[in-house]
């Protein structure tokens, strides 16, 4: 898993390890460095994981919280004396898990955030091309370490033919081209990466024979680029590209392509040359809503074929509020079958345990899944609404709902977790000064004071009029040993509002410490 900001402990068990994010989980299974391909498997279930390994009990049970299977992907790293099975799971809903699986023991103590909050939201919201670069220099870092997959990156190339055989590339690689120009490169069939990236190059061919075992191909920055996908490539990312052609041998070896700011994008499919299509922004910008204005360094399109139909479809990818990615049709389908089942309640019940099992079950039993379903129902209905907002709408309530998540954790006394949330809000919105106010208060009861005085300051300065933003500036500074910038934020608040009788108590306690300070400095009183 790269590194990501807001990464939580997990566990570290003889048998395996694992972290998390709030999106994901990594779980690492140690393996014996000489065992034979394909004696490690793992599987994925909604609430279920199993890793078997021959000759070895099996790593196997139910998860506390469902998962995202379509996201979840594992692999298996070798280094020259040791190998790892490496499961990668997507979580269906972001949120920090105090344990892996439900027979797990009570954890002593919450999950830590092992990395920090720091600069998530400076310099206000960023572009998607410029975030793609941070990750990717994070991952770079990662990829370095001992147990991480290598990348082995072929750069600078000119006119040049390559064959790139299995002898000249690490096992289980991360490919990277880059900067290459007018150059024809091969990947052939011996060859097994993890993933394949193409940056920055230009007049190029590249023939993919190799398995990708994530089945996933990177496009960057590149200009008259021919690839010719001849094994199973379900995801490729394209990315400020122009002039790019995706020839495809087999239209089974596609699912998806997701782009930003396509210029001449071509997926053409020896089999089924019906599917053949050209994408480019402009037109897709005429096909959205009137009024609604596409960004294309962030708004990001899919193109996939939809039940087998005779063309494909593309459609603008919408973040709900909980940053789930979907499309506004197919939360609209979504709410449809939902509402169909919380329709028909009883059925449902009676046939999601077999209709007689259904109907042994107590009311009290039948009316809790009721409430499920309904609770579902709710949901799907909720996730329709959102998709029909406006993009400024949609960005606004994922702004809203991060700041609610933050305010319930900070409830809860989760205050690491609150100052995650606000400042994932802050990233979509640095001009809300609630959002400063509220992350600053966490810093305070983290014993971040630092952090706490800049947040309290920007939130006043977006803000000059509200009290709170004041009053925990001055709480800051206090802690800071800063008595006399304390007794000014202390006596901004009782100006603003002169009935706060905690602001009234602050002050007089700073003015207290204030003339301490000055007597010991003054070599008056002992320190």
């Amino acid at each position: 898993m790269f590194h990501v900001p807001g990464k939580y402990s997990g566990a570290q068990l003889s048998t395996h390890s694992w972290t998390q994010t709030l999106h994901e989980l990594e779980v690492r299974v140690p393996l014996p460095h000489d065992l034979p391909p394909g004696a490690a498997t793992c599987t994925f279930k909604p609430r279920h994981l199993h890793v078997a390994v021959d000759g070895a009990p099996p790593l196997s049970g139910e998860l506390i919280e469902p998962l995202a299977l379509d996201d979840c992907v594992w692999t298996v790293e070798r280094e020259e004396r040791a190998a790892t099975l490496v499961a990668t799971l997507r979580k269906a809903a972001p949120k920090v898990w105090p344990k892996l699986f439900t027979t797990d023991a009570e954890p002593e103590e919450p999950p830590k955030l092992l990395d920090g909050l720091e600069g998530r939201a400076e310099g206000g919201a960023k572009s998607k091309q410029q975030m793609l670069r941070e990750a990717k220099a994070r991952a770079a870092v990662d990829l370095a370490g001992p147990t991480k997959a290598k990348q082995h990156v072929v750069e600078g190339k000119a006119a040049e033919t390559l064959l790139l055989a299995a002898a000249d590339v690490p096992p289980l690689s991360v490919l990277v081209v880059r900067r290459c120009e007018g150059c024809t490169i091969t990947l052939p069939a011996e060859l097994s990466l993890i993933k394949l990236q193409l940056e920055g190059c230009t007049q190029c061919t590249v023939t993919v024979l190799a398995k990708l075992l994530t089945e996933t191909l990177e496009v960057w920055e590149s200009t008259a680029l021919t690839v010719s996908l001849r094994s199973k490539c379900a995801t490729v990312q394209v990315d400020a590209c122009a002039d790019l052609r995706l020839q495809y041998g087999k239209v089974d070896f596609f699912d998806r392509v997701m782009h930003t700011g396509p210029r001449a994008l071509r997926l053409s499919f020896d089999d089924e040359p019906q599917l053949d299509c050209t994408l480019e922004m402009e037109q897709l910008a005429r096909e959205q809503p009137e009024g609604f204005v596409l960004d294309e360094q962030t708004d990001q399109f899919i193109t996939r074929r939809v039940r087998a139909a005779d063309e494909l479809t593309t459609e603008l990818v919408i973040r709900l509020c909980n940053d789930f990615p979907t499309t506004e049709r197919e939360a609209k389908e979504f709410e449809e079958r939902t509402r169909l089942h919380a329709d028909k309640l009883d059925e449902v019940v009676d046939g999601m345990l077999g209709s007689s099992l259904g109907k042994k079950l107590s009311e009290a039993e039948r009316e809790q899944m009721k409430q499920m379903m309904q609770s579902q129902s709710e949901a799907a209905s909720a996730a329709k609404q959102q998709a029909e907002l406006t993009a400024e709408g949609r960005h606004q309530a994922r702004v809203e709902f991060k700041k609610n998540e933050g305010n319930a954790a900070f409830k809860d006394g989760q205050y690491q977790q609150a100052a995650v949330y606000y400042t994932e809000a802050l990233t979509l919105n640095d001009q809300q000064h609630a959002l400063f106010s509220n992350r600053a208060a966490c810093f305070l009861k983290l014993g971040r004071y630092a952090q706490a005085k800049e947040d309290a300051a920007a939130c006043i300065q977006l803000a000059p009029t509200f009290s709170k933003g004041h009053f925990r500036l001055a709480l800051a500074h206090q802690a800071l040993d800063e008595f006399g910038e304390a007794c000014a934020a202390f006596g901004k608040v009782l100006e603003l509002d002169p009935s706060n009788k905690e602001a009234l108590a602050g002050l007089n306690m700073a003015r207290m410490q204030a003339e301490r300070k000055r007597r010991q400095e003054a070599g008056q009183v002992a320190s």
